[in-house]
Formats: C-alpha cells, sequence, structure tokens
C-alpha cells in the first residue's frame, strides 16, 4: 500500500520564480504516494492530481499571523491522524512548529536542507527529525547520520534541449539580487569580453529578483556599473521568471554562468546542464564528472579575469564540442539529480519508521 504524506511548504505557485520548481516535486511525490497533503504559507496558480489537497495559511490573502498560525495546526492535526510521515521543505521553523503535535502522533519527518550555513533554528530541526534530505554532502556540510544525499530534483522533462528554439549570442547569469551573488563580478567579466572583442555580438541577462528590499541598493550599484562601463546596450534584466518560462530562457542562451562559489551543486547551472548549455561555475564539485570540460568551464570565484577568458573559450566551440559537452551535461543531471529519483527516496523514507 502506497504511503500517505504530509508536506509542509512555503508556497505552492506553478508560476513562481523561486519556488515554481517545488510544484513538480509535489507532482512526482503524488505519483509515489496514495495521498498527499500540502500545508503552505501561501498558495498561487497550480494543476496537481487528484490525490494532493492543498491547505493555505493565507500569505497570499493578507492573513495574519496569529490567524496563520490557527489554521496551521489544526490542518496540521488533521493530517497527521491519517498520515504516515512528514516532509518539511528547507524551513527548519516548520519542524518547531509541527513537533508539539507530532510528539503524540510520531511520524518520520524528513527535512529538505541544501544550506552550507546550520544556525541555531536548523541545529534544532535536525535534532528532531528522522531524515536530513540534500543535494550533495557539500551543500550541507554537517557531519549527521541522518543526512541522505538526493541529488537536487531537476523536472528534466521540462528543461530539456529544444532544437526549436533559436540559440542567441546571449550569456546567461540566474540568481536572486544579491551581494552574495557577486553579480558585479559578472558585469566586469563582460566589460573584459566587449574591450577584446569590440564586435563580438554578445548579449548578457541578469534573470532573477530582489533577495531583499534592501538589495535594492545593489541593484542600482549594478546598473549605475553597466553604464559606466558602456554596456547599457548589451545588458538586459529579467526580474520575474515564471517556472515554464525558464527552458525557452536556458536554450536560447550560449553560456551559463553561475557566479557564487563554495557549496555543491546548485539548481540552475543544473538546469542549464539538462538543457545542454554550457555552464561555467566556480565550484569543482562537477570536476569528476565533466572530463574533459572540467577545467573549461570552471573558474576561480571573484575572478573577473578568469570568468571573461572561459566564457570566450565556450563561445568558441565548434558544433561537435558542443555537443559532447552537452550529452554529457544532461547525463550527470539525469543520473545524479533527477526529480523521479529524489520523490521516490521522500517516499521510501516515510513510509516505514526509522
Amino acid at each position: 500500500m502506497k504511503p500517505r504524506i504530509l508536506i509542509i511548504t512555503q508556497k505552492v505557485d506553478r508560476e513562481d520564480s523561486l519556488l515554481g520548481f517545488f510544484h513538480y516535486w509535489i507532482e512526482n511525490v503524488a505519483k509515489q504516494a496514495d495521498k498527499v497533503t500540502v500545508i503552505a504559507l501561501g498558495k498561487g496558480v497550480y494543476s496537481l492530481p487528484a490525490n494532493v489537497q492543498v491547505y493555505s495559511l493565507g500569505k497570499e490573502r493578507g492573513t495574519p499571523k496569529f490567524m496563520q498560525a490557527i489554521k496551521f495546526y489544526i490542518y496540521a492535526f488533521r493530517a497527521l491522524m491519517e498520515c504516515d510521515g512528514i516532509f518539511v521543505h528547507m524551513v527548519p521553523e516548520y519542524v518547531r512548529a509541527v513537533w508539539p503535535l507530532n510528539v503524540f502522533f510520531r511520524r518520520p519527518v524528513a527535512m529538505w536542507y541544501a544550506h552550507i550555513h546550520v544556525g541555531p533554528a536548523a541545529r534544532w530541526a535536525i535534532d528532531h527529525v528522522d531524515y536530513v534530505l540534500t543535494a550533495s554532502k557539500e551543500s550541507f556540510e554537517f557531519d549527521s547520520s541522518k543526512v541522505v544525499v538526493t541529488g537536487h530534483g531537476i523536472d528534466t522533462d521540462l528543461f530539456k534541449p529544444d532544437p526549436l528554439v533559436k540559440k542567441e549570442p546571449l550569456i546567461l547569469t540566474m540568481s536572486r539580487i544579491s551581494r552574495v551573488k557577486r553579480l558585479d563580478v559578472f558585469i566586469k567579466a563582460i566589460k573584459l569580453l566587449k574591450d577584446r572583442h569590440k564586435d563580438m555580438p554578445i548579449r548578457a541577462l541578469i534573470a532573477g529578483r530582489l533577495a531583499r528590499p534592501e538589495d535594492a541598493e545593489y541593484q542600482r550599484e549594478l546598473k549605475a556599473l553597466i553604464h559606466l562601463y558602456g554596456l547599457d546596450d548589451v545588458f538586459g534584466w529579467y526580474p520575474e521568471i515564471t517556472n515554464s518560462e525558464m527552458p525557452a530562457i536556458y536554450n536560447k542562451a550560449a553560456v551559463f554562468v553561475r557566479m557564487q562559489g563554495g557549496g555543491g551543486f546548485g539548481k540552475s547551472e543544473l538546469a542549464a546542464m539538462s538543457c545542454g548549455v554550457p555552464s561555467v561555475i566556480p565550484t569543482d564539485v562537477y570536476k569528476k564528472d565533466l572530463g574533459e570540460f572540467a577545467e573549461n568551464t570552471y573558474f576561480k570565484e571573484d575572478d573577473a579575469e578568469e570568468l571573461a577568458l572561459r566564457i570566450e573559450g565556450v563561445l568558441s566551440w565548434d558544433t561537435d564540442t558542443k555537443s559532447r559537452y552537452a550529452k554529457i551535461a544532461r547525463g550527470i543531471v539525469v543520473d545524479k539529480h533527477n526529480i523521479e529519483k529524489l520523490a521516490k527516496v521522500i517516499v521510501s523514507l516515510l513510509a516505514k519508521k526509522p
């Protein structure tokens, strides 16, 4: 008999630029489960299988926090009466919220956590869950027997090469607009590239929304830097991208660039690689798998000169080289980061008592 799963998450909205991917996580868990109950802080556009029921705490409607808390415990109590296990997505505080009820129900709890920093809330959650699921050991540098490495959960049926999308001389980076994302280094690298190849018809696109309202100042600095370098005609901004739009944007790109180093595999470059798009990255976690392309797609974090050289090199690849890279890169995602495999791990862990 298939298990019944309670999922606690921030948002259910397939068009959300940051959390839209979680819609297909729920879809794939539902394929392996008898019933899925989702408690979300807010909801937007969704279309899920008949065995999925979504309860929103009402953030999208401006519901006061004390009412959200009351709703949470009503929904959680009902779900715990019939579910076999609990999956908490990313937010350790949700583990703390459900724990008082689960003391009585004793359902196994799995928490997805893919952040290098493990603060007090996360440490408490780790002590009170049965499993900690993460994309790779580099994504979660915390020594615990509870850690289960699952890959990043990319929908490889959605993110795939599309021969109908016309390639452009587009250099794409996709992330939240935040200083930690080092987007100023990306701009400097494009400036170096244009200085060496003045007639090269390249475009650069920064896709992503502000991480926090206070990051608006950083965005103004970035736009001022672009203007200072005379690159207003080169750069574009794409602040809000729905999850369904992302595959086409990736497929247009000639190169994808991840700017923040450290940690392990990143969802954005894996989505690009699943589409066969060459990805230049400041982390060495791919070196073992990328073979002949490992060195030519790696740059040291904050090194604009090396980044410019790597982009230049990738843009010079011939058709055969691009095809070899696309095959290897997509193979990495399908084999190690496929959502179907992640969903099976979630359900299998929660179907039994640890």
